[in-house]
């Protein structure tokens, strides 16, 4: 096999796992804000109003929690002056797009070192997995979260070229990392500490200065926020906590405990970093390179490691108040996969000779099965998301049984671009079953409601049913409605996961039997509600009241204390 025919058989087996990647990606991602998502609607609000340069500037640049998040707001932004209106799916797929930024460098990187492209296959194979669901689906997180690591490690890669034009670059990338989320100033002293080994003092001493007048900017008119609640962890828990965040890539293996392997294989990782640092810094201090770049590379692999201990160090002292389960979660995970894909660096660089094959091949293997695990284990997170927002969406849009859309006009409600959603098929059918108890032409509903249990609390709804057992996805499944004499809302049913490793690996079984839900009555209009359940299959859908109803008094509905 010729070198030209073998490189383009790499290329496509490079490009499998982008495409499977944006594939679902496509398949699972919707136009519906999350959260903080809906500050941005405010900012387009304020830039837009803005009477001059200044006012703009402050609103590109005001504070949102503890982060500037500049980026995020110009790219919002440009969406919206080139779209019309300001769609999520396109913020997603910015973010998303910036991911992809990792795969170029490890390849410059491996290049460099003179290794073939085949030696750059495991990268997106671990890099582009669904166990970044949440970020992947989230408009503002999506470019935070991903845009934050890879301008942060092209910064670290280009502030310790030796030619004088990357350098220069990296001062422009390093401003915007920090004002793309918070933990991008480490990219500050991280670079110091660099240059600091490179012994190039003009460089080093124009790194400080321009650190610092970075550091005096972010911090203008700074104000501490108090959304995170206190932690009252121990510090046995909080090292506990920072093993399992540095471990948590392995939260899809299939194993019982998903923490306590997280926790052990964030011990080996973190003991894996160490070792890399102290040998780097080993070589480093003694300065006998055979090839020039094998220097750049130390370099740059300390930098992306201290910038992921640091990461984890700020996230476990932030989050922990939340619970030490949280720091496994999806939107955390990608430093964990980084410190992986750095360590890979560390086993496949000093490999010379005909052992590089065997040992890339195995690491392939161990790449590809960590990329079905994490599709096969957080499909389900994917489905549940979708089917939070959409149900977030019809509730907070129809506020009384008409079920028609606001007729509003002006600027602010045109801000977001109109998408249209599955549940508009919806509409007259609730209606007809708000009347006759049914509607829909999906059988089995009486059945269906007959195994499902609702059980009412002083504060919420649990509804809960152990037989169901479809396996259809995106927006097929149960939904909770409620309807009383002033309006309706609709709330997901969510499914779990299934435990059978022989059914979700042979037979595509993601959904283990049955599906859950349990409706907090905060939020809610005080009133007597009927509660009807609705099963969507692909295209038939089915609506069922069954004399089940629940009193909902007066709540109030606790909100989070925020700076936007």
């Amino acid at each position: 096999m010729t070198n030209k025919a073998l490189t383009v058989i790499v290329s496509l087996i490079l490009l499998l796992p982008l495409v499977i990647y944006f594939t679902v990606w496509d398949y699972y991602a919707i136009n519906i804000p999350k959260w903080d998502d809906h500050a941005l609607k405010t900012f387009i609000l304020e830039y837009a109003g803005a009477e001059n340069g200044q006012q703009k500037i402050r609103a590109l640049f005001k504070q949102h929690n503890e982060h500037r998040i500049a980026l995020t707001r110009f790219i919002t932004w440009i969406d919206f002056c080139i779209a019309g209106g300001v769609n999520y799916r396109h913020l997603m797929l910015a973010g998303n797009l910036l991911l992809l930024g990792i795969i170029p460098l490890w390849h410059d990187i491996l290049k460099k070192s003179k290794k073939p492209l085949f030696a750059l296959v495991p990268v997106p194979f671990l890099w582009l997995t669904l166990a970044f669901w949440e970020n992947m689906y989230w408009g503002m997180a999506a470019i935070q979260n991903f845009g934050v690591v890879t301008l942060a490690l092209w910064t670290l890669y280009l502030c310790i070229n030796p030619r004088i034009f990357p350098f220069l670059m990296s001062f422009f990338l390093a401003g915007l990392t920090i004002l793309t989320s918070g933990n991008g100033l480490l990219v500050l002293p991280v670079g110091a500490v660099l240059l600091f080994l490179t012994q190039n003092r003009k460089r080093f001493a124009s790194w400080i200065i321009a650190s610092a007048a970075m550091v005096a900017v972010y911090f203008y008119s700074y104000t501490k926020t108090g959304s995170n609640p206190e932690s009252k962890a121990s510090l046995f828990q909080l090292v506990k906590g920072y093993m399992a965040f540095l471990g948590s890539f392995a939260e899809s293996f299939p194993v019982l405990n998903h923490f306590q392997v997280c926790f052990f294989l964030g011990i080996v990782l973190f003991l894996v970093a160490v070792s890399i640092i102290s040998a780097t810094l080993f070589r480093l201090i003694r300065n006998k390179y055979g090839v020039k770049y094998e220097r750049i590379t130390d370099l740059f692999c300390l930098g992306a490691i201290l910038f992921i201990l640091g990461t984890a160090l700020i996230v476990v002292y932030g989050r922990a108040g939340f619970g030490l389960e949280g720091l496994i979660t999806s939107r955390y995970k990608i430093y964990s996969v980084l410190l992986l894909i750095v360590a890979y660096l560390y086993v496949v660089i000093p490999i010379r000779g005909s052992f590089l094959s065997p040992y890339i091949t195995a690491i392939i293997f161990l790449a590809v099965t960590f990329n079905v695990f994490s599709y096969h284990y957080h499909l389900v997170d994917a489905y549940n998301l979708r089917k939070m927002l959409v149900t977030e969406q019809f509730n907070w849009t129809f506020e009384d049984k008409e079920l028609k859309y606001p007729s509003d006009t002006s600027f602010a409600s045109r801000i977001v671009a109109k998408t249209p959603v599955f549940y508009d098929q919806w509409l007259p059918l609730i209606s007809i079953a708000d009347r006759q108890n049914y509607a829909g032409n999906s059988p089995g509903m009486t059945a269906l409601f007959d195994e499902t249990s609702f059980k009412a609390g002083k504060n919420s709804l649990t509804v809960n049913n152990n037989s169901f057992t479809s396996q259809r996805l995106q927006d097929s499944g149960i939904y909770i409605l409620l309807s009383s004499k002033k309006r309706y809302y609709v709330f997901p049913a969510y499914r779990t996961r299934n435990t059978s490793r022989k059914e979700l690996f042979l037979k595509q079984y993601y959904f283990a039997s049955g599906f859950h839900s349990e409706i907090s009555y905060a939020g809610l209009e005080k009133g007597t509600y009927q509660i009807a359940l609705i099963r969507q299959q692909g295209e038939q859908t089915g609506m069922l009241f069954k004399g089940k109803k629940i009193i909902v008094r007066e709540t109030r509905e606790n909100k989070v204390k925020v700076n936007w």
